[in-house]
């Protein structure tokens, strides 16, 4: 059958699939396909039932659950737009993305919901706690629905949120067709097949979990989703990962670093993985050759990269040891997806000559709808396609740096064009921390700035404040406005910040003087 939508794909491999394991959390806790499917059915029915239909949203607190699993898929099958949302982010950022999406309705654990209950009363969403949902759901009907049959692939499938420039989260939109096209990409690259087994170590509200949901269970392979707890406890995790035969990793650089510090990847642990995929940030070469060494043989390692507004992944590099003649820098991008085109500009808008650097712009079935209820940053990254005049062709600038290597045809991250990082694999736009320190009234002025120690990214906060105020007060109060991931490991205080000849703060110049790894450890408070 033409899968030509995601709920589609999911029953016709559920129907194929029905007796085997989809989901196994541990010995106690497993879903098969089959049941998954029903479980996702009774779901859709029940979102009906409270009278959701197509590209209504539907929000979900990120705890990984087979409830969660089974809501995220029953959106898929009725057209409802699911967004995951971290349960761990403050009240008032969360508020900042209810604003934007606007769901028809909230799930999540009692402490999730409670957190947000004047939020959503304000806002007019209907909050209801995932146990209660569960068991509301279990009385509908759980074979198949035929409105799943209308669907289109232009459908939106789900919303991601990211850090935004003016302290707004900008909500990313992906479609049925992005997906699609992000699950056949991946079978062909990665050789999945059922018998694999993927980790699911990034939280759902991470882009990076875009590639676990979807290249695992909409391929027929298993997914072993590993909850906070877990992934932070090594021992814990390799268990885990041995127990459950899990075959590929997918996770950021940074977690994969301080498992090597933990002497977790040396080559006795892990060793049912056939694949170690990771992204979201650089990975020093000096590191990754360690990793390489100690899987050299039995295990493939590959770079990807991608957008959250590009469907996590549209970029694949297999390491080799050539990699590691020369251990500065950081691995190549490699070659952009097949089905995918790219440009790279200039700041006027031209192409730039192979070898030198310009902004990565990419084409193709992976550019997703823009930003939700955002016009104006959708207008400013979704853009004409310069080279034609023929007919409309959406391109999204990404902000990203490169350089088209003209001996090895391989493209090379160069850094970005903004003040945007990533930092233990989430995209964060500084400004959004600068922003968050400005709200606190001891506070005049605030700079954030980024930099790395020993292959471990570290975010810095000069700041003008009042005299006695701790870092460990601003930590606390910085945590009621912006995740944890976001807050400065490391303070410094000015009296005034430096400016530079067009009045703005010299970065550059706070850079020179606080940037350095000897300074920077100096710094934590």
């Amino acid at each position: 059958m033409y899968e030509y939508n995601l709920g589609l794909r999911f029953q016709n491999i559920a129907a194929q699939r029905a007796g085997e394991i989809a989901v196994w959390f541990d010995e106690q806790s497993s879903i098969r396909y089959g049941e998954l499917n029903q479980m996702a059915n009774r779901i859709a029915r029940y979102l009906i039932g409270r009278g959701l239909t197509a590209r209504d949203v539907v929000c979900l607190g990120g705890e990984k659950s087979l409830f969660t699993f089974a809501s995220m898929i029953g959106c898929l099958k009725i057209g409802a737009i699911y967004c995951v949302l971290d349960p761990y982010s403050p009240a008032e950022r969360l508020r900042k993305i209810l604003t934007t999406c606007r769901p028809k309705l909230l799930f999540g654990e009692f402490e999730f919901i409670e957190k947000l209950d004047h939020v959503a009363g304000e806002l007019g969403i209907e909050a209801v706690p995932q146990t209660i949902a569960e068991e509301s759901a279990a009385n509908y009907d759980g074979s198949n629905l035929t409105q799943t049959h209308i669907l289109t692939g232009a459908e939106p499938a789900y919303i991601m949120f990211t850090s935004g420039s003016t302290g707004f989260p900008k909500g990313a939109v992906m479609t049925h067709a992005n997906v699609l096209n992000l699950i056949e990409w991946s079978r062909k690259t990665f050789a999945i097949t059922p018998d694999d087994v993927l980790t699911n170590v990034n939280p759902l509200y991470f882009d990076n979990s875009v590639f676990d949901f979807y290249a695992s269970l909409f391929s027929g392979a298993r997914l072993v989703p590993f909850k906070k707890d877990e992934v932070n406890d090594p021992k814990r995790l390799v268990e885990k990962v041995s127990t459950a035969g899990c075959t590929l990793w997918f996770s950021v650089p940074s977690l994969l670093v301080f498992l090597q510090t933990m002497k977790a990847t040396d080559g006795k642990n892990l060793r049912s993985i056939r694949g170690f995929i990771f992204g979201g940030e650089g990975y020093p070469k000096a590191k990754l050759k360690l990793l390489y060494e100690a899987y050299a043989g039995r295990s493939a390692l590959f770079n990807v990269y991608g957008p959250t507004e590009c469907t996590c992944i549209c970029s694949c590099y297999e390491v080799t040891a050539a990699d590691f003649v020369d251990l500065n820098g950081l691995p190549p991008l490699g070659h952009i997806a097949e089905n995918f085109s790219y440009l790279i500009l200039d700041e006027e808008g031209r192409e730039t000559p192979a070898g030198q650097t310009g902004e990565l712009c990419l084409l193709g079935p992976n550019v997703g709808k823009g930003y939700y209820n955002d016009p104006a940053r959708t207008a400013a990254n979704f853009v004409q396609n310069p080279n034609n005049d023929k007919f409309p062709e959406r391109m999204y600038r990404t902000g990203d740096l490169v350089r088209l290597e003209p001996r090895d045809g391989k493209l090379y991250i160069q850094g970005r064009k903004d003040n945007q990082v990533k930092h233990m694999g989430y995209r964060i736009e500084l400004e959004e921390i600068e922003a968050a320190l400005n709200c606190l009234d001891y506070v005049s002025e605030a700079a954030a700035l980024h930099t790395s120690v020993n292959g471990l990214s570290r975010i810095v906060a000069i700041v003008a404040a009042h005299d006695g105020t701790s870092h460990e007060q601003m930590r606390k109060d910085l945590r009621q406005i912006i995740p944890d991931y976001m807050i400065p490991s490391v303070f410094h205080q000015e009296i005034s910040l430096p400016k530079n000849a067009n009045g703005k703060v010299d970065r550059k110049g706070l850079a020179a003087k606080y940037l350095s790894p000897a300074l920077a450890q100096k710094g934590v408070q």
